[in-house]
């Protein structure tokens, strides 16, 4: 076959199946480089998607009816015995007909499942193993403190990816309920994937000092991380290598170079969220009551002991009106008060002028309305979009969306050749989950206006996916690949397509067994033709059910380099923050950049002690050998003189 143009054997090996492509990879350099041909397995995706096997499925159950297979036939002959047109040599046979009719059918049911935007590259290949590889997940190495027997641990109160310059996920940073920072190795450099490497001392972020002992820093640190539990309480600036910290009323600015506090910013009520940090745009502080903008550039003065903060909320908590009118109560010192407490999650839309900082700002929560600001304008409200949940994440594709009546190949491929954004919402609505779609588009028949509600109703602007998301409440929603995944209350994530609506694969984190220690990985390529196989029997149950609270993935969506098809197999991850405080990461098919065990750390670092610990005693053991034998010496020497 080596004779054979490309083209030839790109269709021969069409037909073979994914675990069939995957072995000719390892027959030469050129089967490595057909074998993964992007429209091969852009076929293949389609092919194993759920909604083309239930087509098919549904169409081989109306074929296997013989009531009906029996007038398909006698139509076909009653066709063919009244044809009335003339024979026509250079006119296509039947058998060929047949065939353009099925490639054409074929075309448009590929066309309409395409989740791709014109312009966007992506990896079918990587994205099918996402699809349909088995999954796993990965947990980092505790953060212990005390002896190894007493087997003391912190949890993570938030979580924060340090990306690279490429956009890929560089370090793991989280705060821990002892007022510490830990920072762990993401991106496996130096084959130490999912290590501490750095620590801060106990106390840091609430300001605990050592002129408190131990144990009082501790108690007075976890009572003071833990008492707002805030999700989005940690954003990362990848460019200027800084970490925000919200603790209590407290913004913390810390440096991630040396892990030292640079400034502390207090706000006037508990901050329970905070958007992106991405100098030199200003970050926007959620706090219970108020919205705030907080310029990195500006030099912030220590508080003054003497002059408490004092704000004064007009129309605020004690006010019984519902109505979003009345949001913004006016310029007191440059913030927002809010008539409803619960700002959970704050979004800064993409744009190309960060020079000047200008941009959008949505912010969600406790309250049934967006919130929709421009920050060249602020604290002044744009408008705001009724929901009607109670919201716990949002974010963005830089993609316009596609409602589901844009059907025809035509009328798709036109609404995605319209510019914009889909701002997509997690949350929870009458007790379940509601997954929300938003378009945001120069075109006003496929978006929504924030200063006229009405718009939402729009089918070609919104959907609300409140039916088929979950049975509980959604706790985080981040984009995937050419998929959207969220997390809910019962520990599940879930993968659908851009539509908000067709399931891709799903899995519960309670339900993963935990690898092996030591055990050795399987090869990244491997993984199985068909994503709706049973989930892994429970082998290790967890001592409590736990959830996922954020996800975070490993590829950062603002860098251009990053979002293209070029990424390493094995990094396109998701990071996942759990309610027990946990930390670990999602991977698929895992294999030479793969799975990476926490406990096998520990267990190294326990190894390491205990020989740190053989060495002092030998250590200790010679010079108390050298130390008697001197005394022996001496003793010697005197008693050679009567001594």
């Amino acid at each position: 076959m080596k004779f054979l143009p490309d083209e030839i054997v790109l269709h021969i090996i069409s037909y073979l199946e994914p675990p069939d492509l995957v072995k000719l990879q390892y027959v030469s350099r050129q089967f490595l480089s057909l074998a993964r041909d992007n429209n091969v397995w852009k076929q293949l995706c389609f092919e194993h998607s759920i909604a083309e096997r239930r087509r098919r499925r549904l169409q081989l159950s109306s074929d296997m009816d013989p009531r009906l297979a029996e007038l398909i036939r006698a139509a076909d002959s009653i066709t063919g015995a009244f044809s009335t047109a003339g024979h026509n040599s250079s006119a296509p046979s039947v058998e060929t007909q047949a065939e353009n009719k099925v490639i054409k059918r074929r075309k448009a049911l590929l066309a309409n499942w395409d989740p791709t935007y014109p312009g966007e590259k992506v990896n079918f290949y990587q994205d099918f193993i996402q699809r349909h590889a088995p999954h796993s997940i990965s947990w980092f190495q505790s953060a212990k403190h005390g002896h190894q027997d007493d087997n003391l641990h912190h949890e993570a109160t938030g979580a924060g990816i340090l990306f690279d310059d490429s956009g890929l996920a560089d370090k793991l940073v989280a705060p821990l309920e002892d007022g510490s920072i830990s920072i762990w190795d993401a991106a496996g450099s130096h084959e130490r994937q999912g290590k501490m490497i750095a620590r801060t001392s106990v106390g840091l972020l609430p300001n605990k000092g050592s002129d408190l002992d131990y144990g009082t820093r501790v108690r007075q640190s976890q009572a003071i991380m833990t008492e707002t539990g805030a999700v989005e309480c940690v954003s990362i600036d990848s460019r200027q290598k800084k970490g925000f910290f919200a603790v209590r009323n407290v913004l913390n600015e810390v440096d991630l170079s040396t892990l030292q506090v640079v400034s502390r910013t207090p706000y006037p009520f508990a901050i329970t969220a905070l958007s992106e940090a991405r100098h030199p745009t200003p970050m926007t502080v959620g706090c219970n009551w108020t919205l705030h903008l907080h310029d990195t550039r500006k030099r912030n003065r220590p508080p003054q002991p003497s002059s408490p903060v004092h704000c004064e909320l007009i129309g605020g908590a004690a006010s019984p009106s519902t109505s979003f009118s009345r949001l913004q109560t006016g310029d007191f010192g440059g913030h927002v008060s809010l008539s409803q407490p619960g700002a959970l999650s704050i979004l800064h839309l993409p744009t190309t002028r960060e020079w000047d900082g200008n941009g959008d700002i949505w912010v969600a929560g406790r309250f049934t309305s967006f919130l929709n600001f421009d920050r060249r304008f602020f604290p002044r409200l744009r408008g705001t979009v009724h929901s009607g949940a109670r919201l716990s994440c949002l974010t963005s594709i830089p993609h316009p969306f596609i409602s589901s009546s844009s059907s025809a190949p035509a009328s798709a491929l036109d609404a995605k050749s319209t510019p914009g954004h889909t701002l997509i919402a997690a949350g929870e609505y009458k007790g379940k989950g509601s997954l929300e779609l938003y378009g945001l588009s120069p075109d006003p028949a496929r978006s929504i206006t924030s200063s006229d509600s009405r718009t939402t109703r729009n089918p070609l602007a919104c959907y609300q996916n409140r039916q088929t998301a979950s049975s509980s409440k959604l706790l985080s929603v981040a984009p995937h690949g050419t998929r959207l995944v969220f997390a809910d209350g019962d520990g599940c994530l879930k993968w659908v397509e851009r539509d908000g609506s067709t399931p891709v694969r799903q899995f519960n984190i309670n339900d993963t067994p935990a690898p092996p220690p030591h055990a050795e990985a399987p090869h990244a390529e491997t993984f199985a033709a068909n994503s709706a196989s049973p989930s892994p029997p429970r082998a290790l149950a967890l001592p409590s059910e736990d959830i996922v609270n954020k996800i975070l993935p490993t590829i950062s969506a603002s860098s251009p380099s990053a979002a293209a098809d070029d990424v390493p197999l094995g990094r396109d991850n998701l990071v996942i923050w759990t309610g027990d405080g946990r930390l670990g990461m999602v991977g698929f098919g895992i294999g030479r950049q793969g799975a990476f065990d926490g406990d096998a750390w520990e267990g190294r670092a326990e190894e390491e002690g205990e020989m740190r610990a053989r060495e002092r005693e030998r250590l200790y053991g010679s010079e108390m050998r050298r130390a008697l034998e001197m005394q022996a010496r001496e003793l010697r020497w005197l008693g050679g003189y009567g001594l």
